[in-house]
């Protein structure tokens, strides 16, 4: 063989070389790189937390429509009992944990007579109350507390039990709120406990 004989040989076993390691690297290649694995872990991580804000985000705007909802049928009753006749508003827990609030108003013959009730929470928040000089107590399931107005001044008045409330809590996700009652004015008032 001449010398170009060897080139060309030399030439091909070289490029043959080359292409089985090509192959032998391709043929190896069967996982995944630590890059890769990193991304998949990074953007599984922005989903669970993602989904866990919400559910946060949920439980959250349950107890601000419930301390709304609880302040707007306190509202109500002080307008009825103002214009109409006495009423009073009954807050309490059913026995499958939902949050109601139903209004007596006194009828000619005397007697209270109940309206439909008005679900203001499910059973994912959490309601207390506190009466004046006492300290928070939840409302549980059959639990029933009741809000009274003077007629004559607006402001709170003792219940049948002798209490008036100074604050009632609520509170769902990471958020509590409060509703403040001020007993000489009648006046409720939703704050956002820090």
């Amino acid at each position: 063989m001449g010398t170009e004989g060897r080139k060309t040989d030399k030439l091909h076993k070289g490029w043959s070389d080359r292409l089985r390691n090509n192959r032998c690297y391709e043929n190896n290649n069967n996982g995944y790189s630590i890059i890769e694995l990193i991304i998949v872990l990074a953007i599984i991580a922005i989903i669970i937390s993602t989904v866990f804000y919400s559910i946060i985000l949920v439980f959250s705007a349950n107890a601000k429509s419930c301390a709304n909802n609880m302040q707007r049928s306190i509202g109500d009753c002080k307008v009825t009992t103002m214009g109409k006749s006495a009423a009073y508003m009954e807050l309490y827990r059913d026995a499958d944990q939902n949050v109601y609030t139903r209004m007596y108003v006194m009828d000619s013959g005397g007697s209270y007579v109940p309206s439909e009730p008005q679900k203001v929470g499910t059973s994912r928040v959490y309601v207390a109350y506190t009466p004046e000089g006492g300290a928070e107590t939840e409302l549980l399931a059959g639990d029933k507390i009741e809000i009274r107005f003077d007629r004559a001044s607006g402001g709170f008045e003792e219940d049948a039990s002798g209490n008036i409330y100074e604050k009632l809590h609520v509170q769902g996700g990471s958020k509590k709120y409060e509703i403040v009652l001020t007993k000489l004015t009648g006046k409720s008032e939703v704050n956002l406990v820090p």
